[in-house]
């Protein structure tokens, strides 16, 4: 069989996203065991208990949430394109655009574990971080589209042997399954929303910073933790309906695994 999944693992630049990913853990990971949550509790609690001190705590819980979606996503996504494409005549990217990308996301969602205290702070770095994440999903999506391009020619040929057949119609099901959702699913809308969002809090900030009036801080607040949660919320929705599609394709593939292992035994 030509098509070959797993094969694009072992691309070393596709390796170096990996590893770079990996880094990115690294960083989160350590800069909260050297006592990040401790400290900031600690110190949130010497705070008087007011509006503020709610959206404080409410925001730097929705942080930490965001944080373990991000390092589990990453995790998750990457290995299942690893597991499942095989693209034809592809080249990966330098890996060095894309380093610094999910190296500058996991520094900056550090930074705003920092900066949950203050709205003006933290807004200022949401709207960074969003903007990042808006253009590097786009550059995502351009490189994704063109990985399943390649993967279905690679696929294609197999559906004329006999052999081959069923197994390779399986697997174009796959691509198609995870190009709906990589591609046909509105993130760019979606992180274009949260740059938006992102930008009202830090209009609300200012206007916080500026007249010391808490109703505006509190605003700020508000904004940015019904932004973090609507997006989440819908980007799981989404991985729920691909992961929903895709299981019972992938059990058709380890049977039919499973039967050509053991036809091949029994000849043997």
């Amino acid at each position: 069989m030509v098509y070959k999944p797993n094969y694009l693992r072992n691309i070393d630049k596709c390796s170096e996203i990996g590893k770079a990913r990996k880094w990115a853990i690294y960083l989160i990971s350590t800069t909260i065991t050297l006592g990040l949550l401790l400290s900031e509790l600690q110190r949130a609690l010497k705070m008087p208990f007011d509006l503020m001190k709610i959206g404080y705590f409410t925001l730097f819980a929705m942080t930490g949430v965001l944080i373990f979606f991000w390092i589990w996503a990453t995790d998750k996504e990457l290995e299942l394109l690893f597991r499942l494409l095989d693209p034809k005549k592809y080249a990966a990217p330098s890996g060095i655009r894309e380093t610094l990308i999910i190296l500058s996301l996991a520094l900056l969602l550090v930074i705003l574990l920092f900066a949950s205290r203050n709205p003006l702070w933290y807004s200022s770095i949401f709207v960074i971080y969003n903007t990042l994440n808006w253009l590097g999903g786009r550059r995502q999506q351009e490189e994704l589209s063109q990985v399943f391009t390649k993967s279905k020619e690679r696929a294609l040929p197999d559906l004329k042997n006999q052999n081959y057949a069923e197994k390779a119609a399986l697997y174009i099901k796959v691509i198609q399954t995870l190009e709906s959702y990589f591609i046909k699913r509105p993130h760019g809308r979606r992180l274009k929303l949260a740059v938006f969002c992102s930008v009202i809090g830090l209009a609300l900030s200012i206007s916080w910073f500026a007249t010391k009036m808490q109703v505006f801080g509190f605003g700020a607040y508000v904004v940015l933790i019904v932004t973090i949660t609507l997006s989440e919320f819908t980007i799981w929705h989404w991985r729920s309906i691909r992961n929903t599609e895709l299981r019972p394709i992938i059990e058709e593939l380890n049977e039919l695994v499973r039967a050509t292992e053991e036809d091949n035994g029994e000849n043997s």
